[in-house]
Formats: C-alpha cells, sequence, structure tokens
C-alpha cells in the first residue's frame, strides 16, 4: 500500500468516527434499559427530600420534572406507598408508568 492510499484511508476512518460521534451527541440521552438519577441535594422538588431514583426507558430529565411536577404530567400514571411513617413526617416510595417508560423514585415528606 503506497503511503497516499494509507493516508487516504486513515482520513476515512477519522472522517467516519467524527459523524458517528456528532450523531451521538445530537440526540438526547435516553435510559433504554435502566438508569439512575442523581438529585443533587434532594432539596428543591417540592418534597422535603428526595433520594435518587430509578428511570426505565425514558431519560432523567423527564423523571425530574415528573418528580418537580408531584407526577401530574400529561400521560403518566403514578401509584403511592407509604414505606415508614412517624408524627412528623413519612417516606414514601411513587412509582409512574407512561406505556413502557418506568420512573421510580422515593422522597421524605414532613408533615
Amino acid at each position: 500500500m503506497s503511503l497516499k492510499t494509507t493516508s487516504l484511508a486513515v482520513l476515512g476512518a477519522a472522517s467516519l468516527a467524527l459523524c458517528a460521534s456528532a450523531a451521538a451527541a445530537a440526540s438526547p440521552p435516553t435510559a433504554t434499559i435502566a438508569g439512575t438519577c442523581g438529585v443533587g441535594s434532594g432539596e428543591g422538588y417540592g418534597y422535603t427530600y428526595v433520594y435518587p431514583f430509578s428511570v426505565t426507558r425514558t431519560s432523567c430529565s423527564t423523571g425530574k420534572s415528573l418528580v418537580r411536577h408531584k407526577t401530574k404530567l400529561h400521560g403518566w400514571h403514578c401509584s403511592k406507598k407509604v414505606l415508614l411513617q412517624s408524627p412528623l413526617q413519612y417516606i414514601a416510595r411513587m412509582s409512574c408508568s407512561k406505556g413502557r417508560a418506568r420512573v421510580t423514585y422515593k422522597y421524605s415528606q414532613n408533615t
């Protein structure tokens, strides 16, 4: 193989890799199987404290929107289960779904 042919092959492979990475960066990140989403300090979501939560077949940003809107997003159906309760606060788990997408999170709330 000549130097010119080798250089063209390397340049072509680099261009292909650059195009593939640009296409991947343009699409929004979506958890196709399952993932855990961080919540920073856990405050600022409308509850006393929100724990890191899991998403399946949706993005963390959709999950955070669902938590912030206290499960009142169009098309999402949620159920609540109180896990621990005291006279001062309770800890609950919310399980939400929209089609095959799932978001599950726990939170604590002062009463």
